[in-house]
Protein backbone atom coordinates (compact mmCIF):
# COMPACT_ATOMS: atom_id res chain seq x y z
CA UNK A 1 0.00 0.00 0.00
CA UNK A 2 1.80 3.07 -0.98
CA UNK A 3 1.97 5.74 1.44
CA UNK A 4 0.49 9.14 0.63
CA UNK A 5 1.12 10.64 3.86
CA UNK A 6 4.42 10.62 3.52
CA UNK A 7 4.52 11.06 -0.38
CA UNK A 8 2.67 14.52 0.26
CA UNK A 9 5.43 15.60 3.15
CA UNK A 10 7.67 15.26 1.14
CA UNK A 11 6.25 17.11 -1.58
CA UNK A 12 5.46 20.09 1.00
CA UNK A 13 8.75 19.80 1.76
CA UNK A 14 10.15 20.36 -1.49
CA UNK A 15 8.00 22.75 -3.63
CA UNK A 16 8.92 26.28 -3.09
CA UNK A 17 5.78 27.38 -2.12
CA UNK A 18 4.61 25.68 1.00
CA UNK A 19 8.27 24.75 2.02
CA UNK A 20 8.87 26.28 5.29
CA UNK A 21 5.13 28.25 4.78
CA UNK A 22 3.10 25.55 4.91
CA UNK A 23 2.57 22.84 7.83
CA UNK A 24 1.82 19.48 7.02
CA UNK A 25 -0.59 17.56 9.31
CA UNK A 26 -3.04 14.72 8.79
CA UNK A 27 -6.56 14.85 9.15
CA UNK A 28 -9.80 12.82 8.96
CA UNK A 29 -12.23 14.32 6.87
CA UNK A 30 -13.52 18.18 6.48
CA UNK A 31 -15.45 17.82 9.38
CA UNK A 32 -12.33 16.86 11.41
CA UNK A 33 -9.25 18.73 10.14
CA UNK A 34 -7.95 17.91 13.75
CA UNK A 35 -4.68 18.83 13.52
CA UNK A 36 -5.29 21.97 11.64
CA UNK A 37 -7.45 23.28 14.62
CA UNK A 38 -4.39 21.80 16.91
CA UNK A 39 -2.41 24.27 15.42
CA UNK A 40 -4.63 26.98 14.21
CA UNK A 41 -3.11 29.45 16.89
CA UNK A 42 0.38 28.74 15.72
CA UNK A 43 0.26 28.41 11.85
CA UNK A 44 -1.34 30.31 9.11
CA UNK A 45 -1.63 27.99 6.38
CA UNK A 46 -1.87 23.65 5.98
CA UNK A 47 -0.95 20.94 3.50
CA UNK A 48 -3.48 18.01 4.71
CA UNK A 49 -3.75 14.66 4.02
CA UNK A 50 -6.95 12.34 4.51
CA UNK A 51 -6.23 8.69 3.55
CA UNK A 52 -8.93 7.76 6.17
CA UNK A 53 -11.40 7.81 3.22
CA UNK A 54 -13.59 4.37 2.93
CA UNK A 55 -12.69 2.06 -0.30
CA UNK A 56 -14.32 -0.05 -1.98
CA UNK A 57 -12.44 -3.56 -3.97
CA UNK A 58 -13.49 -3.57 -7.84
CA UNK A 59 -13.02 -5.48 -11.01
CA UNK A 60 -10.30 -4.34 -13.45
CA UNK A 61 -9.96 -6.72 -16.37
CA UNK A 62 -9.11 -10.23 -15.18
CA UNK A 63 -8.39 -9.46 -11.48
CA UNK A 64 -9.52 -7.41 -8.31
CA UNK A 65 -7.96 -4.17 -6.93
CA UNK A 66 -9.17 -1.89 -3.44
CA UNK A 67 -9.61 1.03 -4.80
CA UNK A 68 -8.89 3.89 -2.14
CA UNK A 69 -8.85 7.74 -2.41
CA UNK A 70 -7.11 10.20 -0.80
CA UNK A 71 -7.77 14.03 0.49
CA UNK A 72 -4.99 16.52 0.32
CA UNK A 73 -6.17 20.03 1.70
CA UNK A 74 -4.20 23.03 0.96
CA UNK A 75 -5.48 25.78 3.33
CA UNK A 76 -4.74 29.07 4.64
CA UNK A 77 -6.07 32.17 6.97
CA UNK A 78 -7.33 35.30 5.64
CA UNK A 79 -8.64 38.16 7.38
CA UNK A 80 -12.35 37.83 7.60
CA UNK A 81 -13.45 41.40 6.39
CA UNK A 82 -11.18 41.54 3.63
CA UNK A 83 -12.84 40.10 0.46
CA UNK A 84 -8.97 40.41 -1.87
CA UNK A 85 -7.03 38.57 0.62
CA UNK A 86 -9.29 35.53 -0.09
CA UNK A 87 -8.92 35.57 -3.43
CA UNK A 88 -5.18 36.01 -3.06
CA UNK A 89 -5.59 32.89 -1.08
CA UNK A 90 -7.71 31.27 -3.14
CA UNK A 91 -5.29 31.81 -6.22
CA UNK A 92 -2.13 30.67 -4.31
CA UNK A 93 -3.79 27.15 -2.74
CA UNK A 94 -5.08 26.90 -6.57
CA UNK A 95 -1.90 26.98 -7.94
CA UNK A 96 -0.40 24.92 -4.81
CA UNK A 97 -2.81 22.02 -6.58
CA UNK A 98 -1.88 22.23 -9.52
CA UNK A 99 2.24 22.08 -8.48
CA UNK A 100 0.73 18.89 -6.63
CA UNK A 101 -0.84 17.39 -8.99
CA UNK A 102 1.63 18.02 -12.31
CA UNK A 103 4.32 16.60 -9.65
CA UNK A 104 1.91 13.66 -8.84
CA UNK A 105 1.51 13.11 -12.51
CA UNK A 106 4.83 13.09 -13.45
CA UNK A 107 6.10 10.46 -10.74
CA UNK A 108 2.99 8.26 -11.90
CA UNK A 109 4.26 8.32 -15.71
CA UNK A 110 7.77 7.42 -14.60
CA UNK A 111 6.12 4.26 -12.76
CA UNK A 112 7.15 5.31 -9.09
CA UNK A 113 6.83 2.85 -7.02
CA UNK A 114 3.30 2.11 -5.96
CA UNK A 115 1.66 5.27 -8.22
CA UNK A 116 1.79 2.77 -11.04
CA UNK A 117 -2.20 2.86 -10.40
CA UNK A 118 -3.08 5.95 -9.82
CA UNK A 119 -6.42 6.89 -11.42
CA UNK A 120 -5.35 9.91 -13.74
CA UNK A 121 -8.05 10.38 -15.82
CA UNK A 122 -10.42 12.06 -12.76
CA UNK A 123 -8.75 14.47 -10.17
CA UNK A 124 -11.84 16.29 -8.60
CA UNK A 125 -10.96 19.44 -6.81
CA UNK A 126 -13.32 21.84 -4.61
CA UNK A 127 -12.61 25.30 -3.19
CA UNK A 128 -13.80 25.30 0.47
CA UNK A 129 -16.88 27.79 0.71
CA UNK A 130 -17.25 30.49 2.79
CA UNK A 131 -16.04 31.31 6.04
CA UNK A 132 -14.34 27.96 6.96
CA UNK A 133 -12.34 26.73 9.85
CA UNK A 134 -12.63 30.12 12.23
CA UNK A 135 -11.15 32.58 9.15
CA UNK A 136 -9.71 29.27 6.38
CA UNK A 137 -9.97 29.17 2.75
CA UNK A 138 -8.80 26.96 0.32
CA UNK A 139 -8.71 24.10 -1.82
CA UNK A 140 -8.91 20.21 -1.27
CA UNK A 141 -8.73 17.91 -4.15
CA UNK A 142 -9.50 14.07 -4.43
CA UNK A 143 -7.04 11.38 -5.52
CA UNK A 144 -7.71 7.56 -6.12
CA UNK A 145 -5.74 4.23 -6.66
CA UNK A 146 -6.49 0.82 -7.38
CA UNK A 147 -4.48 -0.91 -5.54
CA UNK A 148 -4.09 -4.98 -6.65
CA UNK A 149 -5.46 -7.18 -4.13
CA UNK A 150 -5.16 -11.09 -3.53
CA UNK A 151 -8.76 -12.83 -2.54
CA UNK A 152 -7.65 -16.14 -3.38
CA UNK A 153 -9.57 -18.20 -1.76
CA UNK A 154 -7.30 -20.04 1.48
CA UNK A 155 -9.88 -23.44 2.75
CA UNK A 156 -6.55 -23.83 5.42
CA UNK A 157 -8.47 -20.11 6.83
CA UNK A 158 -11.55 -21.75 7.21
CA UNK A 159 -13.12 -24.97 9.29
CA UNK A 160 -15.35 -27.24 8.21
Amino acid sequence: MFNFVNYFETLNGKLKTTKDAYHFCRVSGINGLEDVLANYMTKNAFLAVDDSDDGMTIRLGGGYFNRRSIVIYVLKKYKITDMSEREMVLSETRAIRNSLISKLLVDANRNAEGLNYLNKERIPYHEVPGYFAAGTTGIYFIITIDEPVNLAYNANEWTT
